[in-house]
């Protein structure tokens, strides 16, 4: 039997729409939709072809759908300025329902420590509820900031994206287009993702990025993301700039080093510091403005200078700071395989994809499972054994 919901899945998983999935087959949309009604079912040829699309093999649409119902569209946060994106949501809530699952699968071999996030998330909300009560939400979020700097134990900001993989948040990188920076969700089982677009994009842009979605994160629990008018969007996305701010940027330590910089209002006066926290020149300044360590002139001059040496687009040593990629589920991967708890064979066997069809569910390089798939006549551990994360060696 074909399952017309499976082709629909791995449509929306690979981004694509009906008319250019049609496009790509040289079918009509119409065609299609039929498909994934299950009105007909595609002829030999058109299965052929679709498999070669999505990396998988052609028993993979006549079998029962495996991956469902893990996230919800509503809870994806993406940024002010994909408001007019929101219809590729679905897309993504397929594609963190995927993820979602095979971690899962793979976990489960797996003694993982408890996870800190869901507990620290909770104190940034009743932190945060707490402002609407005192009417002061900036100071209350710059409370919550520094909160779950100590908590994550954030002595670097060169080392945030690990800490926060170490916190139990699962970052992936995807292709999402030119628009699309990055977005946040929270799946079922209190499982926490932080999605980062692949685009060119410099490490300091990318740690605001991580900041920015870990402010959704811990503030924007269970808010209908989809329901919000364009205004109430702003205001959320504000508070998720406003922490990412303060998150990186620690007011003491900012201030004391702030007052070594001789010319506030030149943007190379920032080097120094942006080495340091490894955040943005523009972000540095504008921190820095407010909390009144410059005047309104200085301010202007400023701007007016990034923006005639165009450092809004690129600023001195972006080319020079590496970019740090995600590492836990590659990590992962290597940790299950090498270690035969379960046959990479048997997953692709049982799932009937190809060995690329994981290898981009999760943003790795190609290849990377190839000196896997080949290991035959290995002994792998049985559904009972269980394998500690953090076992100690004798």
């Amino acid at each position: 039997m074909f399952f017309g919901e499976k082709l629909q899945s791995v449509r929306e998983l690979n981004g694509l729409s009906r008319k250019e999935l049609a496009d790509k087959l040289n079918l009509s949309e119409q065609a299609i939709w039929q498909y994934e009604n299950q009105y007909t079912v595609p002829k030999f040829e058109v299965a052929n072809e679709l498999k070669k699309v999505f990396n998988v093999k052609a028993q993979f649409f006549y079998t029962e759908p495996f991956a469902t119902n893990i996230s919800k569209v509503e809870s994806i946060a993406y940024r002010a300025e994909d408001r007019e994106s929101r219809k590729k949501a679905k897309m993504e809530t397929t594609f963190i329902d995927f993820t979602s699952y095979f971690l899962d699968k793979f976990e489960s071999k797996l003694n993982l420590p408890t996870s800190p996030l869901p507990l620290l998330r909770d104190e940034s909300i009743q932190l945060y509820n707490m402002s609407m009560e005192t009417n002061d939400r900036l100071l209350q979020l710059e409370k919550i900031a520094e909160n779950a700097r100590k908590r994550l134990d954030v002595q670097s900001n060169s080392e945030l994206l690990y800490k926060l993989e170490l916190s139990g948040i699962y970052i992936l990188e995807k292709n999402m287009g030119t628009s699309i920076d990055a977005y946040s969700t929270w799946a079922s089982q209190e499982k926490s993702f932080i999605i980062l677009g692949n685009k060119k994009k410099s490490a300091v842009r990318r740690n605001f990025d991580l900041a920015h979605e870990l402010g959704h994160l811990l503030l924007h629990y269970k808010i209908d993301m989809d329901s919000l008018t364009k205004d109430e969007h702003k205001i959320i996305e504000k508070e998720a700039n406003d922490f990412a701010s303060f998150f990186l940027l620690p007011k003491e330590q900012f201030l004391k080093d702030f007052s070594t910089i001789s010319k506030k209002s030149n943007p190379e006066s920032y080097l120094d510091l942006k080495m340091k926290y490894m955040v943005s020149i523009g972000a540095l300044e504008y921190r820095a403005y407010k909390m009144g360590l410059l005047t309104f002139e200085e301010n202007r001059y400023f701007y007016a200078t990034l923006n005639r040496k165009d450092y809004k687009k690129n600023e001195p040593l972006d080319e020079d700071i590496a970019i740090i990629r995600p590492g836990k589920v590659r990590s992962l991967l290597d940790l299950i395989f090498k270690n035969h708890l379960f046959s990479l064979n048997d997953i692709l066997n049982d799932y009937y994809i190809d060995r690329s069809f994981l290898e981009s569910l999760f943003g790795i390089e190609n290849k990377f499972l190839s000196k896997y798939s080949e290991e035959s006549n290995r002994e792998y551990f049985n559904n009972s054994n269980i394998v500690s994360l953090f076992a100690k060696e004798n």
